[in-house]
Order: structure tokens, then sequence, then C-alpha cells
């Protein structure tokens, strides 16, 4: 099979997503809903606010025109209503988020007031209890006052019924947040994905072991891991596999039992055309109809796609890529990310791009479109994308502080200082 390119690889793969079912949902408690994937639209239970309140501490009056002093007759903070009338000529002292008391149309700031006894000594606000009974003080407001000013009104920000999130979003603290807010104790979430991680290599060792030769410890497990966990994917099931050819058979039925209800599997290492390069031959073992296994991009050309239609109706997706730590990093984000956001009923299936400067000059060779890793920073205020500075499929540490991926187009071999490239954002980063 001959390669393709990037586009083409990932639009064969979500058009076998978009010819599934809907997912299925399933109802959480809230304190269980961060990183998983709202269902349904979410509406306001309630208005927000569901009262008129207080924005500042001050002082709630009648408006009448003309009228600078005011008796202090009650005193009420957030979470209290004052249930008592208000006559012109009197004020409630009212603390930030307390509603607004029914007779009252104006909020007067607390530094804009003077305070004095009934015999007109003057008080400090300190001086002065907070409890709700007659205070036995007025104020004097300086300035002219604006009737109704400072008083947020009730559903200032939603009316009840109104659709706050759409279905398809992550949940991520903020919308937990707003979700609390809005009284939901449950949300309706899409049921989570059943995922496969696989490495392979007999250089490969966990980390429990002590390195000997020419072997390598096993990043790029805790790569895909991270990186699934970052999705709100955390059931997932991994499996180093043996590329010892007399051990293949055996693989096989282990990744089979793995894999038998599985929507994703993800692979790294035993891609390409090597001696040991054994994950193709499970794959096709599995009964997958594969889709390509070479990819026009730098680093990366080395993956696999490949789809097994299970007996129930479903598919498990195989995507296979480089067991390289840069190649496989942004294969996940071209290829990986789209089909696993696109299962988890995500309507943000793609990453955001930008078009940044480049921090420094990028010289090679591209025979194909190359995707470079790199930091973006922030230099005299404006946003740079700084590329790593090795470009090779193995490289690992640049992984420690990338924050975008930027594209150079095939064909293009000379990028200078100043150029503008377009730059997946990646991730948030310090």
């Amino acid at each position: 099979m001959e390669g393709i390119t990037v586009e083409a690889a990932r639009s064969k793969l979500l058009d076998l997503v978009a010819q599934l079912p809907p997912r299925e949902t399933e109802n959480i408690p809230l304190e269980d809903a961060l990183g998983r994937v709202l269902s349904t639209e979410l509406t306001a239970k309630t208005s927000i606010p569901p009262f008129r309140k207080a924005p500042y501490d001050g002082y709630a009056i009648v408006h009448s025109e003309g009228q600078s002093q005011f008796t202090v007759i009650a005193t009420i903070g957030a979470g209290e209503k004052y249930e008592g009338k208000v006559l012109q000529g009197e004020a409630v002292r009212i603390m930030t988020g307390a509603p607004v008391p029914d007779d009252c149309d104006t909020i007067v700031m607390q530094e804009r007031c003077r305070l004095c006894s009934d015999d007109g000594i003057p008080l400090q606000h300190s001086q002065v209890r907070d409890v709700m009974e007659p205070m036995g003080y007025d104020i004097l407001v300086n300035g002219v006052i604006e009737k109704g000013e400072n008083i947020i009104p009730e559903g200032e920000e939603c009316a009840e019924g109104d659709i706050l999130m759409d279905g398809g979003v992550l949940l991520d603290a903020g919308r937990v947040s707003v979700a609390a807010g809005l009284g939901h104790r449950q949300l309706p979430v899409y049921k989570e994905p059943k995922v496969v991680v696989l490495t392979s290599g007999r250089e490969v060792v966990p980390l429990s072991e002590t390195l000997q030769g020419a072997q390598i410890y096993n990043s790029n497990l805790y790569m895909l891991e991270g990186l699934l966990k970052e999705q709100g994917v955390t059931g997932f099931k991994a499996h180093h596999v043996s590329d010892d050819p007399d051990k293949l058979d055996e693989e096989i039925e282990t990744v089979r039992q793995l894999a038998a209800d599985a929507d994703l599997i993800i692979s790294t290492g035993g891609v390409s055309v090597g001696l040991f390069d054994s994950m193709p031959a499970i794959y096709e073992a599995l009964g997958a109809e594969k889709l390509y296994d070479r990819i026009f991009m730098r680093p990366g050309a080395a993956s696999y796609g490949g789809v097994i239609r299970r007996e129930n109706g479903g598919l498990t997706f195989c995507l296979g890529l480089s067991g390289n730590p840069t190649a496989a990093y942004n294969c996940y984000h071209l290829l990986v990310l789209p089909v696993l956001r696109s299962l988890q009923g995500r309507r943000d299936i793609m990453l955001p791009v930008v078009m940044l400067k480049l921090g420094s000059g990028i010289h090679k060779k591209n025979p194909f479109d190359r995707y470079v890793q790199g930091a973006i920073t922030c230099e005299s205020g404006e946003a740079v994308f700084m590329p790593n500075r090795v470009f090779t499929s193995s490289a690992l540490l640049g992984l420690a502080h990338a924050n975008g991926m930027a594209k150079l187009e095939q064909g293009q071999h000379n990028y200078e200082e100043g150029d503008l490239v377009a730059v997946s954002l990646l991730k948030a980063h310090e």
C-alpha cells in the first residue's frame, strides 16, 4: 500500500467514526464529572442570580430626589433576606451578595457614606454592629445619588431554561463549577471509550528494571497514559508486546483478549519494515482492515491505521505509531486525538491552530510536510514559536517543554526567524 497524507489518513478514520451509532450515555454524580464529556445540553434550573443582589458593601435605599441623609434600620449579609418595610429616608446596611430588600431601588456604596449617631456624633463603620435590628445611626451620602445604581438585576447572567452548555463539551473545572452553581447534582455524560495501549520492542524495559547494554526505559507508555488522562480517559488497559517471532502467536492471543471490546488500540513501535516489527502482523491476525501503513510526513512516516469490524457491529480502531518518542507524540496529536475525541462524543476534535512568528530559523529538507515541536513563548508582548533544537524522530527531551507543533510545508526548505508558521496548540504550559 502506498503512503497517504496526514489529511487523507485522518479523513479515512473519521469517516468510519461517523458511521458508528451514537455513543451510550450515563448519569454520574457531579463530583465524578471532571474530564468527562457532556452528552446533552445543560439548561439553567433557575435564573442567575435568582434575586436582585448587591455588588458591593453599602446601603440599600428608596431613592428620593435630592435626599442625602438616611436612617439605618437594619443590616443584612449574604444569605439573609430583609422581610420588613423600607420607607423613604430609611436605609438597610447591605453586604456584597446579599439580596436587595423588596422596597429598595438603589444601593449607595459604603465609601460614599459618612456615619453619625442620632445626636450628630461622627462614627466609623467599624463601630457599627452587624445585626438585624434598628441601628440608631444615620448616613450622609456624598454626591448625587442615581436611581437604580449598584443593583445586580435578577437573571443578569441567564434566565431559567437558558441553554448554558452544549452537548459534546469536555467538563473542565469551570464547567463543573457552573453546573454546581445551577444545582445539578448529576450530569449526563457519554460513556468512556475503551482503550488499549500497546508498547513494543525488546530494547524497551519497565522502570522497575536496571538498564543493561542497549536497553531504554518505556517512556512511550507513560507518554500515552498521560495523554489519555489529559483527555479524561482513565479506564484503559496497557500491555508490552514482545517482538520475539517465537512468541508472536502468544502475543496475538493476549492482544485479542485485551481488545475484545475495545474501541481503540494505540500502539507504539513495531510498525516499520524491520525484522522484529510485529504490530502489523498482530493487527492482521485480529482481522484488521488496513487503511494505511505509511504517511507522507516527517517524523512519523512509519505509521499504521486499521479497523476491526466486531461481530456486534462496533469498530475497533487500530492506530500504530512509531516507537520514536517525537514521532509518536506528533502522530498522536495529528491522528489519534481526533479519533479519540470523536469516540468520546466531543465537538472539538481538532487542536486549535494559530499563525506565529518563528523565534529562530529552521533549515531542513522537507520532502514531505514536517511537524516540529517547540515552545510558544512571549517576547516583548508578542507570542513566538521557538522550535526544538533537535528534530530527529527519536528525540525525547524536547517533550518536557513542547506546547506547540509547527507545520512546515512540503518542499519549503528554509524558514527564517520571524517567518509565520501554522502552530497547533498542544497544551497550556507554564
